[in-house]
């Protein structure tokens, strides 16, 4: 049997998959090079085009596609896509659909299994079936296009070796269900499920060792409040008439858990059985790729930074846009960089695409420029259901009010391919029980979600979301390639119901905005101003109706609306035009400050109509930094500049540390102070603890990976740059903090839960830091003891809380040097105790991952890049836990592999609105094509590591001025 990576090696000792475009391409890009200034024309005739169509391409490898129809540019941008990254495509395709088993083999099979029971080709299927005669010919011609490559071309290396000698053909579905998985990456809650779980195992732990699990989960660990006060919208409450109630004031009603302790301390506590049941399907899909990120908070959850400035604060007088979404770091990226032009219509957009979709998703056109973060509004539920079954056990029906409701069968095959046979296409179907998987058991009442979980005779958990029916984000993509103004763009905003964005505009009439995308579902018991049963929407519902946990069905349907369930109207969802500040800025953040009190639920709607409920997971320290820089920008008095744009976008200074040092300086001080506790005395006098403290004390919370090889903002990216005496000063310090942070909070939270039986339940890396963080800024009035009654800083001996909470600190910081010097960290820094060889970049790392996760693929060791050193994988990069540069990890990591991180910016832009059209900049993390061989599989990633851009090329004539190579194709 061959290894996989010796099957690619064999493929490129005979590699006949270098398709001539890609060929002439690389020797135009070297002729460029080196002067050569001719455009060679070429010509492929592609069936269905009514028209020429012309693509220039520049240097870069980025193609500006150009027509005279909507048809003719889209058939085109489909075979361009099939050419460069089809592989990419049709993984994507398979992984959303349930089919990749058949790519990948058995090995894939429990990916297969849970998506086809998610059922996101269902709701593509129907978002199909709902699509106008316009838009269906515009995906079909797309579909096409990639149609003619693949009849016509060889597949690429991966195909080969994996045994595989062809790919099925381009459906429009296929680029609909691509659609629906990352809108769904971006949007579905499998938190709930962990909060249940979580909540559980702390209530029934609690009840047997002698603390309030209940508080403990939601006082002490699950903390709502976030860490810093930050919001996008300041005045959003008073200006929309949203009634922020004092909890002691809370018409929530009879059950709803206010008390002055906590929001949710009275929260009925989980039947056991429904728990262990949800905990094995969380750690199912915690094994499947597409949804293990999803279910792991890891520091590496999907996000995005934003900010859009006024031109009235900016040198030119024009609006500035800057934008970074925050994605998987993947091989090949993400996104894929184009220029569409459409002449009858004298449209022009420009930006970044999903590979397998015909749109620019994020991007300018002649008018007008749009960015996105993720919001985190709450557009998933889990309802735990009464079902009736027949004589083999499997469910036919749920009781709802008393009343059964035919559940709906879908029968799914399976089927691998068998790559270690030795024959080419050799699939077969596998073997999948009926209540393993070979069912899906969908429920018309949960928007036609599917059963997840069976935890005994006659019960079931169903999950109910706005996107497992038809949805039209595709459709607000498209609009807005054609927008001409604040109005249009708008009104496109109606087909937007999945995803959950928050979307900036910047347009040349000045403006600037913000309006938050996608359909909020209205739970019936928060519109009866209650919450059921005091259960609130982020854990397990009542599906039996008694509780009025239901969405409400719709009854004032909002302009465009095809959810079939009461969302909250436009005027209501966060927004904001032209605001009094001059800016706009959002990270992932509590866009309104909704959270701001730990209770998300303690705000009414206008005219106390119904509790107002957006979400409950924000994410507040890159906000936090970004909103510090643009007021402390705006304060100088100097009118900003493009290049302030792209140094905050650049800007690596961890806030969770500028908040916690502080307390490791008092806590030394304390240690030094006359008479203090020998246990405490004793870190005041240990040296490296002495430096440790110096060093935290002079930085400035940047994290430079302090290395000539690394890769930092403003470094040439073609060659290593030695680092000043301040970058080294600080890498040491970012070492140095990071690894404490991770002690100590194994010193408080992990340890304290462990020592009461809770080792199986720690909290994520947010929560953990959060909780963590609450710890420090509530000790004034809890002394380090939780609302549970756990205390938190335990050191034995220590004659008075302050004096533990200090030790702990002092000890967390010795442990970390202690683990810097060790063996674990021998790798990085030979067990050294020298802390000036401590460098950042020699832990803080990144592989940029291909699908199959081998070389020469992943880079590095493909693409022109090399591991940084023997057992440290990855090229070294500046950044940190939930800085603006967003590069973040686990904030308990503690080995020398612990701090790489997979997640970033997957797209880079800033923009200038000028009257005469945007002028803009843009960089994506890898290159235009997936193919190994070609000079565009990495030839942008260099510039992306150190924070350089590219010309974001707009319209027909600007492409043609660089274009270094001419393609006509033909009917």
């Amino acid at each position: 049997m061959v290894p996989l990576e010796g099957r690619f090696n064999n493929v490129y000792k005979a590699e006949t998959m270098i398709k001539r475009k890609h060929a002439l391409s690389w020797l135009l890009a070297a002729a460029a090079f080196f002067g050569l200034q001719s455009v060679v024309a070429d010509s492929i005739p592609l069936p269905g085009l009514s028209g020429p169509v012309s693509v220039y391409t520049d240097m870069e490898g980025i193609p500006t596609i150009a027509g005279d129809n909507e048809l003719d540019v889209t058939r085109v941008q489909g075979f361009l896509h099939a050419r460069d990254r089809l592989f990419q495509m049709d993984f994507l395709r398979r992984a959303a659909s349930g089919t990749l088993a058949e790519m990948l083999g058995e090995a894939a099979l429990s990916n297969d299994i849970q998506l086809r029971t998610l059922g996101l080709r269902r709701g593509a299927w129907a978002t199909w079936a709902g699509l106008d005669n316009a838009e269906k010919a515009w995906m079909k011609a797309y579909a096409d296009g990639v149609n003619f490559y693949l009849q016509n071309f060889p597949l690429p290396p991966e195909y080969g070796a994996l045994q595989l000698t062809a790919a099925e053909p381009w459906s429009p579905v296929d680029s609909l269900v691509i659609g629906k998985l990352l809108a769904f990456q971006l949007s579905f809650d499998t938190g709930i499920v962990d909060n249940t779980v979580r909540l559980a195992t702390y209530q029934g732990v609690g009840n047997v060792v002698g603390f309030d699990g209940t508080l403990l989960f939601f006082e002490d660990i699950f903390r709502i409040r976030p860490e810093d006060d930050r919001v996008t919208v300041p005045d959003f409450f008073q200006s929309t008439g949203i009634i922020p109630v004092p909890a002691a004031q809370s018409p929530q009603g009879q059950g709803s858990g206010v008390t002055a302790a906590s929001p949710f301390a009275n929260v009925p506590e989980i039947d056991p059985a429904v728990s262990a049941s949800l905990a094995g399907w969380l750690d199912t899909i915690r094994e499947v790729p597409i949804l293990g990120q999803m279910a792991a908070d890891s520091g590496e959850r999907a996000g995005s930074n934003w900010w859009g400035i006024s031109g009235e604060h900016t040198e030119s007088g024009f609006p500035f846009l800057a934008h970074d979404p925050h994605l998987g770091l993947d091989m090949p990226p993400v996104f894929t960089k184009e220029n569409l032009v459409i002449r009858d219509e004298g449209r022009a957009v420009s930006g970044v695409a999903f590979p397998g979709t015909p749109l620019v998703v994020l991007g300018c056109n002649l008018r007008i420029c749009w960015g996105a973060t993720v919001n985190r509004n709450d557009v998933t539920d889990y309802f735990q259901e009464t079902v009736l079954v027949n004589n083999f056990g499997l469910p036919t029906h749920t009781v709802h009010n008393g009343q059964p409701e035919p559940i709906l069968y879908g029968f799914q095959s399976y089927f691998a391919n068998n790559i270690d046979d030795g024959e080419p296409d050799s699939i077969s179907r596998l073997n999948v029980g009926y209540d393993a998987g070979a069912i899906t058991f969908i429920i018309p009442r949960r928007n036609f979600g599917p059963v997840v979980a069976q935890p005994g005779p006659g019960q079931a958990v169903s999950v109910q979301y706005t996107g497992w029916g038809p949805t039209f984000e595709l459709s607000t993509f498209r609009a807005w390639s054609r927008a001409e103004n604040l109005e249009d763009f708008q009104a496109a905003l109606s087909d937007f119901v999945v995803g959950s964005q928050n979307f900036l505009y910047a347009d040349v009439e000045g403006n600037i905005a913000y309006f938050a995308g996608g359909a909020v579902p209205v739970r019936t018991d928060l519109q009866n101003n209650t919450v059921g049963g005091g259960i609130p929407p982020f854990l397990l519902r009542d599906g039996s109706g008694a509780l009025g946990h239901d969405w409400l069905p719709v009854q004032n349907p909002q302009p465009g609306q095809y959810v079939p369930y009461e969302i909250l109207p436009f005027n209501e969802l966060p927004h904001s035009i032209n605001p009094a500040s001059g800016y706009l800025a959002n990270g992932n953040n509590d866009p309104v400050g909704v959270t701001l009190d730990g209770n998300p639920l303690g705000q009414l709607r206008p005219g106390a109509n119904g509790i107002y409920y957006l979400g409950y997971g924000y994410a507040p320290l890159r906000m936090g930094r970004i909103d510090r820089e643009i007021e402390d920008m705006l304060a100088s008095g100097e009118p900003l500049t493009i290049d302030d744009m792209k140094a905050l976008q650049a800007n690596t200074q961890m806030l969770d540390a500028e908040l916690t040092v502080p307390y490791i300086l008092e806590a030394f001080e304390h240690a030094a102070s006359e008479g203090a506790w020998p246990g405490l005395a004793q870190f005041a006098a240990d040296p490296g603890v002495q430096e440790a403290v110096a060093r935290l004390a002079a930085w400035d919370f940047s994290s430079p990976t302090g290395l000539a090889e690394g890769f930092d903002p403003g470094k040439d990216p073609f060659a290593p740059t030695e680092p000043s005496e301040a970058e080294i000063a600080a890498s040491v310090a970012a070492t140095v903090y990071s690894v404490w942070r991770g002690q100590a909070i194994r010193n408080t939270i992990d340890a304290t839960l462990s020592a009461v039986g809770l080792s199986g339940q720690l909290p994520g890396s947010a929560e953990a830091f959060r909780a963590f963080h609450n710890l420090l800024t509530s000790f004034p009035e809890r002394q380090g003891v939780g609302a549970s009654g756990l205390p938190f800083f335990n050191v034995e001996g220590a004659p008075d809380p302050a004096t533990a909470r200090d030790t702990v600190l002092l000890a967390s910081l010795r442990g970390a040097l202690d683990l810097l010097a060790s063996e674990e960290f021998a790798p990085a820094f030979g067990e050294s105790t020298d802390m000036n060889d401590y460098r950042w970049g020699r832990l803080h790392r990144i592989v940029f991952r291909h699908p199959l996760g081998v070389s020469p693929f992943n880079v590095p060791n493909g693409g022109g890049f090399s591991d940084l050193d023997e057992g440290l994988p990855g090229v070294a990069r500046g950044g940190g836990f939930e800085v603006v540069d967003a590069s973040g990890h686990s904030s308990r990591a503690a080995s020398v592999n612990g701090f790489m991180f997979g997640a970033g910016a997957a797209r880079r832009v800033v923009a200038e609105m000028t009257p005469e059209g945007p002028v803009a900049e843009e960089i994506i993390p890898g290159g235009r094509s997936g193919i190994l061989v070609s000079p565009f599989y990495t030839n942008q990633l260099r510039r992306w590591l150190v924070n350089d851009y590219l010309p974001l090329t707009v319209g027909e004539e600007a492409a043609a001025d660089t274009a270094i190579d001419l393609t006509v194709f033909g009917p």
